[in-house]
């Protein structure tokens, strides 16, 4: 029987935990659909705070599921892990 990698059982269940969060799914989900969308707009689709929704982002960041892009004032989010593109995507968005 092979052993068990303790480091990547827990480097999955981060990742898991990180999805289990309806907020932080809402924000993948819509971030799949639709590429790049600012705060506000993910704001909208969540119906949570827009500071609720930049802390769910930089956890997304942190982690490194998400980019964002500077435009003037504007900031863009996207999804640059295709990994967790291809699980949204799959679980999701297929019908």
């Amino acid at each position: 029987m092979e052993k068990i990698n303790h480091d990547i059982i827990n480097e999955k269940a981060k990742l898991f935990k990180i999805l289990s969060n309806n907020v932080r799914l809402c924000i993948l989900t819509n971030l799949c659909k639709d590429g790049e969308k600012r705060v506000n707009e993910l704001q909208q689709c969540s119906n949570s705070s827009q500071s609720f929704v930049s802390q769910q982002l930089m956890k997304l960041k942190y982690m490194g599921i998400i980019n964002d892009r500077k435009d003037g004032t504007q900031v863009y989010y996207k999804i640059c892990d295709e990994k967790i593109k291809n699980i949204i995507k799959k679980i999701l968005l297929e019908k």
